[in-house]
C-alpha cells in the first residue's frame, strides 16, 4: 500500500528538493486517520476505494500545522515551490 502511494515520481521530488532527511512518508492501514481528518471520499469508484483526498500538511517539530493544500481533483498538484518556501520557513535545529 505505502510503495503505490510512496512512488519514483515523490521520490525524485525529495531528492531533487534536498528533502530527503526532512520529510517523512506514513501509511494509514484501514484508512483510518483519512477518514479522521475528512480526506475519505465519501463516494469512491470501486478502484478508489480507501483512497483519500490528495492532501499536503506540513508540520513543524512541535507537530503545528505550517501548510494544508487538499484537492479534490488529483490531476492538479500542489505546486512544489510552495512546499518548499514554506520548509524553508520553519525553524532549523
Amino acid at each position: 500500500m505505502a510503495e503505490q502511494q510512496i512512488n519514483q515520481k515523490t521520490r525524485r521530488f525529495v531528492d531533487e528538493a534536498g528533502l530527503r532527511e526532512r520529510v517523512r512518508f506514513l501509511s494509514d492501514p484501514g484508512s483510518r486517520t483519512i477518514e479522521r481528518l475528512g480526506l475519505l471520499l465519501q463516494t469512491p469508484e470501486p478502484v478508489e476505494a480507501g483512497v483519500p483526498h490528495p492532501a499536503t500538511y506540513l508540520l513543524d517539530r512541535d507537530g503545528r500545522i505550517r501548510l494544508v493544500d487538499v484537492r479534490t481533483d488529483f490531476h492538479i498538484w500542489l505546486d512544489p515551490s510552495l512546499i518548499v518556501t514554506a520548509l524553508a520557513a520553519l525553524p532549523g535545529d
